[in-house]
C-alpha cells in the first residue's frame, strides 16, 4: 500500500496551502493551533494524505472523540517554546542540589545570570505543564479513549509515579516555587526524565493539531466520511460545499463503476470550477482522516487525486497552454492505466485550442476514460456538442449547473441537475458590457 498520489498542480488548484498571491487556504480553515509545534504537526498531516484505512480511521476516531467529549486544553505557546529551549541546553546537572536553602538562595542572588534563570524557569514551566496535562487526562474516560490520549495519560502518570517530588508537587500545587526545590526539579527533569518529557511535548503538539481540526469541524459544520470497505467501489457526497464561499449552495454527486464519469456542462460563472474544487477538497480531506465540507460522504479509498483546474502556460520551456493540457492528459493516462484507482478532475478540457480540435480531442479522450473503470472522472466543458455526442455512452452521468434569465439578467442557481444544458452566455456578457456600442460609436479619424 503506497502513499496517496497527489502533485503540486492539484495542491495549487485546490489552494490547500497559502501562496504568495493568496493567504487564504484550506489549511488556514483548519488551523486553530496555539503552538508552533502544533501548527507544524497539522501541516505535516496535511502533507501526507493516506491510503491506509487503519491510519485514516484512527485519526477519525481521535478527532471524533475530542468533539464528543468536548474537552480542550489551553496550551501556552510561550511556555512550550521555553521548555523546548530549556531541554536543548547541554549543561545538564551532574547531581541533585544538596545545598541548604541559604546556600542556594545566596548563589541565586550572587549569580543571578541567564543560566540560572533558564534552569529555574524551565523547571517551573515543565511542572506547570505536567499539572495541566494531568488535569486534562483526569477528565477523560481513558479506557475508551483513542491511542494518542492513552499514551499521553501513560506518559504523565509515569513521570509522576516515578518521581516522588514531582508527584508531591502535583498534589500540593504550591502557588510559589522555592529556589532550592527548582534546582532539584531541574536535575530530575533534565536527567532521568528528559526523554519522557520530550516525548510528552510531541504528544502535546499532536493533541494541539487534532484539537484544531475538531474545532474547525464544529465551526464550519463539517461531517466525517464513511469508508466503503467492499470491492464495489463508489463515492457518494451529499450537500458538498466550498469552505471559501460565504453562503454556499450544497450539491450532491455520485459515482460507481457503472457510471465512472460525471460530465458537467454549464455557462461561465455558473459555478463549475467551485463545484469541482469542493468535491476534490472533500476527497483530499477524507484521506487525511479529517471531516469534510458536506452533509455526508461515503467513499472508497483512492490511490490518488489529480486535478487540472488552473493550468497555466509553461513559458520557461516554451510550452503553450494547449501543449501543457496535452501533457497533463498524458500524465493522467499513465496514472489511470497503471492499475491505480484515481479521482481525476478536468475543468474545461482542452480550452487552449480552437473549438474543432477541442471537440475532437475531448470526444476521443472522454470516450477512452469511460472505459477505465478503476478510476472516476469529473469533466466540465462549455462545448455542449461534445456532451450531446457522448449522450449514448452509458458510463457517463450527465449533469449541468442551471442558469435562467430573469428580467433580461442571468440568475445562477449553482444547483447541479441531471442532463445537458445548451445555454450560452458569452454574447450576453459582451452586450451587457456595452462593448459593441463603444466600438460602433467610435469615430474614424
Amino acid at each position: 500500500m503506497g502513499p496517496f498520489d497527489i502533485d503540486n498542480q492539484t495542491l495549487n488548484d485546490l489552494e490547500i496551502f497559502e501562496s504568495a498571491s493568496n493567504e487564504k487556504s484550506i489549511f488556514s480553515f483548519f488551523d486553530f493551533t496555539s503552538t508552533i509545534g502544533g501548527k507544524e504537526k497539522l501541516r505535516s498531516l496535511f502533507n501526507h494524505p493516506q491510503t491506509d484505512i487503519q491510519i485514516i480511521e484512527e485519526r477519525k476516531s481521535l478527532i471524533g472523540y475530542l468533539m464528543k467529549c468536548d474537552k480542550t486544553i489551553a496550551f501556552n505557546k510561550e511556555s512550550l517554546d521555553f521548555i523546548e529551549y530549556y531541554l536543548r541546553q547541554n549543561d545538564k546537572p551532574r547531581q541533585a542540589a544538596t545545598l541548604d536553602i541559604i546556600g542556594v538562595t545566596t548563589r541565586f542572588f550572587l549569580k543571578n545570570n541567564q543560566e540560572q534563570y533558564l534552569r529555574q524557569r524551565g523547571a517551573q514551566e515543565v511542572l506547570e505543564l505536567i499539572h495541566l496535562l494531568y488535569d486534562f487526562c483526569s477528565e477523560l474516560i481513558i479506557d475508551v479513549a483513542p491511542k494518542l490520549l492513552q499514551t499521553l495519560n501513560e506518559r504523565v502518570h509515569g513521570i509522576i509515579n516515578r518521581q516522588a517530588d514531582i508527584k508531591r508537587h502535583n498534589q500540593l500545587r504550591p502557588k510559589t516555587f522555592k529556589l532550592f526545590e527548582l534546582e532539584k526539579y531541574d536535575f530530575l527533569i533534565r536527567n532521568s526524565e528528559v526523554l519522557e518529557i520530550k516525548e510528552l511535548l510531541e504528544i502535546c503538539y499532536s493533541l494541539d493539531a487534532y484539537l484544531s481540526v475538531a474545532k474547525s469541524a464544529k465551526t464550519y459544520n463539517l461531517s466525517f466520511p464513511l469508508f466503503i470497505k467492499s470491492n464495489d467501489r463508489s463515492i457518494e457526497i451529499k450537500g458538498v460545499f466550498h469552505l471559501f464561499v460565504k453562503h454556499p449552495v450544497p450539491n450532491d454527486i455520485y459515482f460507481n463503476t457503472d457510471k465512472n464519469i460525471c460530465f458537467i456542462t454549464g455557462v461561465n460563472m455558473a459555478g463549475k470550477s467551485t463545484l469541482l474544487k469542493s468535491v476534490a477538497i472533500s476527497i483530499y480531506l477524507a484521506h487525511l482522516g479529517f471531516p469534510v465540507p458536506a452533509e455526508s460522504m461515503e467513499t472508497s479509498i483512492f490511490d490518488g487525486l489529480i486535478t487540472t483546474i488552473n493550468l497555466s502556460d509553461n513559458l520557461n520551456q516554451g510550452y503553450s497552454h494547449f501543449y501543457n493540457e496535452v501533457l497533463r492528459v498524458k500524465h493522467v493516462a499513465q496514472k489511470v492505466t497503471a492499475s491505480k484507482n484515481m479521482m481525476v478532475i478536468f475543468d474545461e478540457l482542452f480550452r487552449g485550442t480552437n473549438v474543432k480540435d477541442a471537440y475532437d480531442a475531448s470526444l476521443s479522450i472522454i470516450t477512452a476514460f469511460s472505459q477505465i473503470r478503476n478510476s472516476f472522472f469529473i469533466i466540465s466543458t462549455h462545448i455542449v456538442e461534445v456532451a450531446k455526442e457522448l449522450n449514448k455512452n452509458n458510463n457517463i452521468n450527465f449533469c449541468f449547473l442551471e442558469t435562467s434569465m430573469v428580467d433580461g439578467k442571468p440568475m445562477f442557481t449553482h444547483k447541479l441537475k441531471e442532463g445537458i444544458t445548451d445555454e450560452r452566455m458569452g454574447m450576453w456578457i459582451i452586450e451587457n458590457e456595452g462593448i459593441m456600442e463603444i466600438l460602433n460609436g467610435k469615430s474614424i479619424s
